[in-house]
């Protein structure tokens, strides 16, 4: 009963003050007694300027007497007269004065400006004031103390207390501190002088948490039947304990531009979710749209009765609120980051740098307060502002390490912060930090005032370990691991694959800055870019920083040995499968299938595909290990950000995730795992591939796949089940024929000279030799080509070709790329295929050809070309418009534009393929590609069969969605 009068929203009531003016309500529907009344008294008007500092307000003709009365030190301003309105009920009559009413301004607020420290004014009509606000009728409601300003969101609190015709007490913040003890006392005061008992408090963040660290304002807040926070985030884990302390917290949730939105209110005594937001059920008011990363955005729909404001042409407002569901309670969504508040990296990754800042701020006394930086950068690194001078840079920066340590270890990779990336700053009494109302750092204001100082951090030399000619060989190892550990909060193995135990590009970066701005001597030759990579683990990353030490250089193995040697090595020595047997002899029930790679985007529309389909009982889905979210929450994020179904059949246990290491004995599952595998499964799909172009064949991350794939014949081959290897038409497109046939290549020079296709052709070879070893063995390849959108024109903004077309808002061209044709597969349609070619009756059976199977899922059409889509996309309406140049053209284009340090786009990690492959195109002659066979998978998917060249709708699907998720580049 009491929802509507203690958790409504702190935004909805951000009067605008400025100057000592504020515009208060020309009209305030108050109820009492079933009747409506006019305005404020005196007394309440006096109140409400002594504890807000107004000094004018507004009245009609109606309140002059009222105005009257006023000490003179209140000035008022006349404004037309308002009609009274005679109403019992909170809705407006359909006649003109009741239309008239609800879009008539009754004050203005403002909103926090946050981000860019420049509040922006909001008007707020009638009906958003009090008209939709819920009243309770029956008597005796509790009272509520307030402690929020009332420009802030005080105002609110009021109208939600005055529409149920409830009491509600003001801190009086403009005439004493707002302390704990202050506030303890003035609820005191207020409990003993109010008729009715005080029981709701509404409050900011940092006023709770106040009172929580003093035992009687502890006892303070457990006495209250709902203490509701908002206006900014209170940190999880005082949250966690008042809740544990049995206080009964509510977070609210609204903005200037749309008022109350949601909070969490629910059974205190059962939920403890308090973070969880819970809205009303019905998307014609609000609804949540995938994002990506497992977020969704906050969209206000044009219905909602508070909606003031509106950014899309369909009357809705885009909040830019990211939020993640709760795992298991549905309608449950805790608020995450704003989408225009996160910092973007130099790769386009981004992260919300707000939880970070806060936790480290509070993990000791010694830090004022913390501004996480890296906008535009390779990777991030944080301000420390100290408190006092008294202690040293070290000593701040020993304070925090543990917590940013352990945060490490927690967080999303790219979001790490090293140890030398942490800069200490003293900031002079009189020039303190910008902050906005709610206390939160002004990030603008901020990177702009230290923009030299971040500069810097990216430069520095501050040695942390001793120079490489001072380390014994034997000591380089445990260096290294040290420096490892600075960036991942974690240690990792010295011998495994890097790449495996979760260290990205990101780390690598930064772990080669560490290393050349700590152990070698400045004039040293650079390390190559890809060093840590290429070694694949410490150790040999040890090897090879010693032989840079000896030699001046590193030496290429690769180029000692020859490439395509390297390739037959590496088939030959994972392809031995003569100790290989089938250990189940239980009979099976049903289709059961176990597939890799179902976090890509293949592999996730084949377990939708999965998902509906009846005749398959259940999915085992093998996922590489992560410290950041359970199997189970990767799989539903997987689908959710692509708009796939399936989210139920994970939920209702169709869909069975469990982490794997596939390079290891029994793909490095449990006893008990691998038990239900082999005695249920009659199916392996193996998708799960780095699609990686800068690594080399011989990195750990690709030697980590292809051992993966012997591993995953053997659980195949043990459990009884068929094995589909999904390889790629690169294996085999440098085959100079004019068709390529469904087989086996024996040549490596058929591969494309890239280390993912290199590593395909090995997995092929690999498949073969179980094939030809294992006569009871069912194996076969998938080669799958160029993939593209699905029917939702759904892509992948890290590919390569959406990269492009996401440069002509950029760059403001798109190349002209001559005889380009346009064989792209809709990915949905890719999955289907290969699904039906896994599932066909005829398929890995040996009487039907005593070869391996091998099939080409692709688009055999060689139109439309690049051209006719260039036509399509300029002609389609509200389309960002572009020239089409020259590919050397564009990308001096495109080059300049992310030279400019506004810029940030993920197509700064393809501007070295690009190069190669466009800076010189008029000079080039453009082969056209061979021809791919595809007799064998005519046969067995109606969905290749029924295959047509892309249409126009198709393309221009595409090319709207990718123009949408370009804006968030």
């Amino acid at each position: 009963m009491a929802w509507a009068d203690a958790i409504g929203t702190q935004a909805i009531s951000s009067g605008v003050r400025n100057n000592g003016t504020c515009w208060i309500c020309k009209y305030v529907l108050l109820k009492d007694c079933g009747r409506y009344r006019p305005q404020l008294d005196v007394r309440a008007i006096e109140h409400l300027c002594d504890v807000s500092n107004m000094t004018t307000i507004m009245v009609d003709d109606s309140q002059a007497d009222i105005a009257r009365q006023l000490r003179s030190s209140i000035r008022t301003v006349k404004i037309p007269s308002f009609p009274k309105i005679q109403n019992s009920r909170n809705e407006y009559r359909d006649n003109d004065l009741s239309r008239s009413a609800s879009h008539d301004v009754a004050y203005l607020r403002h909103t926090s400006g946050t981000s860019s420290g420049l509040p922006k004014p909001i008007v707020q009509t009638q009906w958003g004031v009090v008209g939709c606000l819920p009243s309770f009728p029956h008597p005796k409601q509790p009272a509520t103390f307030s402690t929020t300003p009332l420009y802030h969101g005080g105002l609110a609190d009021c109208f939600r207390a005055w529409t149920s015709g409830a009491m509600i007490w003001l801190f009086s913040e403009g005439r004493m501190p707002i302390t704990g003890r202050n506030v303890i006392d003035a609820v005191a005061y207020a409990r003993s002088q109010s008729s009715a008992a005080v029981k709701y408090f509404s409050s900011v963040p940092y006023v709770v948490q106040m009172l929580a660290d003093e035992p009687e304002g502890l006892r303070l807040l457990q006495s209250m039947d709902l203490v509701g926070v908002g206006g900014a985030a209170l940190t999880p884990s005082v949250g966690d304990e008042l809740v544990e302390a049995g206080v009964k917290l509510v977070s609210r949730m609204g903005s200037a531009e749309c008022g109350f939105l949601m909070s969490s209110h629910r059974d205190y005594a059962e939920d403890k979710e308090w973070q969880y937001l819970r809205p009303i059920v019905d998307s014609t008011y609000l609804s949540f749209e995938p994002r990506g990363d497992g977020l969704s955005e906050l969209v206000v729909k044009p219905s909602w009765p508070l909606i003031s404001k509106t950014n899309r042409d369909d009357g809705s407002y885009a909040t830019s609120d990211l939020f993640e569901a709760h795992p298991s309670i549905p309608n449950a969504w805790r608020y995450h980051s704003r989408a225009d508040a996160q910092i973007v990296l130099a790769n386009g990754k981004k992260f919300d740098p707000s939880p970070m800042e806060e936790v480290i701020k509070a993990s000791s006394p010694l830090i004022q307060d913390v501004l996480v930086f890296g906008t535009g950068k390779p990777y991030a690194g944080a301000l420390l502002f100290k408190a006092s001078d008294d202690p040293s840079d070290e000593d701040v920066i020993n304070a925090a390490w543990p917590t940013i340590h352990l945060l490490n270890g927690k967080s999303q990779g790219h979001s790490r912060l090293a140890r030398s990336m942490l800069v200490v700053v003293k900031l002079e009494d009189e020039d303190p930090i910008a902050k906005s109302s709610k206390g939160t750092i002004l990030r603008r204001q901020a990177e702009a005032r230290f923009a030299n100082l971040i500069e810097r951090s990216y430069e520095s030399k501050r040695v942390v370990c001793p120079k490489i000619e001072k380390i014994e060989d034997s000591e380089l190892t445990s260096v290294l691991k040290d420096l490892f550990a600075q960036i991942l909060g974690w240690e990792a193995d010295i011998y495994q694959d890097l790449f495996g135990q979760g260290v990205d590009s990101i780390a690598c970066i930064q772990v080669k800055k560490l290393i050349e701005s700590t152990m070698f001597p400045e004039k040293s030759p650079r390390l190559p870019t890809n060093i840590i990579y290429d070694s694949g683990s410490i150790s040999v990353l040890c090897e090879n920083l010693n032989r840079i030490k000896r030699d001046g250089c590193l030496r290429n193995t690769e180029d000692e040995i020859g490439e395509w040697e390297l390739m037959r090595d590496l088939s030959e020595k994972y392809g031995d499968f003569t100790s290989c047997s089938t250990t189940c002899s239980a009979k099976k029930h049903g289709d059961v299938v176990v597939l890799t790679g179902a976090t890509g985007t293949l592999g996730a529309h084949i377990l939708s595909t999965l998902c509906r389909d009846v005749n398959i009982r259940k999915v085992y889905c093998l996922l590489r290990s992560q410290l950041q979210s359970t199997p189970k929450k990767r799989m539903a994020d997987s689908l959710s950000r692509r708009g796939l179904s399936g989210e139920d059949k994970i939920k209702g246990g169709k869909v069975v995730s469990i982490y794997c290491e596939l390079s290891k004995p029994h793909l490095g599952l449990s006893d008990e795992d691998w038990t239900r595998i082999i005695t249920e499964s009659t199916t392996f799909i193996h998708v799960a591939w780095s699609v990686n172009f800068s690594l080399p064949l011989g990195s750990q991350a690709f030697v980590h796949h292809i051992a993966g794939t012997r591993e995953m014949i053997k659980a195949a081959v043990a459990s009884g089940a068929r094995f589909v290897f999904v390889s790629s038409t690169a294996a085999v497109n440098s085959v100079f024929t004019a068709i390529i046939k469904e087989n086996v290549s024996q040549d490596p020079s058929h591969a494309s000279p890239l280390g993912y296709a290199r590593s395909k052709w090995v997995a092929e070879q690999i498949c073969s030799s179980a094939y030809q070893q294992l006569p009871d063995a069912s194996i076969s390849i998938v080669r799958v080509g160029q993939l593209c959108g699905n029917e939702a024109g759904v892509w992948n903004m890290s590919e390569s070709y959406p990269l492009i077309l996401s440069t002509a808002s950029l760059a403001g061209c798109l190349p002209d790329l001559r005889n380009q044709s346009l064989n792209w597969l809709p990915v949905d349609q890719a999955a289907s295929a290969v699904l039906e070619i896994t599932l066909s009756a005829g398929n890995g059976k040996r009487e039907s050809s005593p070869d391996m199977p091998v099939y080409h899922v692709l688009n055999p059409y060689r139109s439309p070309s690049w051209s006719q889509l260039l036509c399509w996309i300029s002609h389609t309406p509200g389309s960002s418009e572009f020239e089409i140049v020259e590919p050397a053209e564009w990308l001096r284009r495109v080059e300049s534009a992310l030279g400019s340090s506004h810029a940030k786009h993920p197509s700064q990690a393809l501007l070295g393929f690009w190069r190669g492959r466009y800076s010189d195109c008029q000079s080039k002659t453009v082969q056209l590609p061979s021809q791919f066979e595809i007799d064998s998978t005519l046969q067995s998917s109606p969905t290749m069969r029924g295959l047509k060249p892309l249409g126009r709708d198709e393309v221009v699907g595409m090319w709207d969605w990718i123009q949408e998720n370009a804006k968030k580049l």
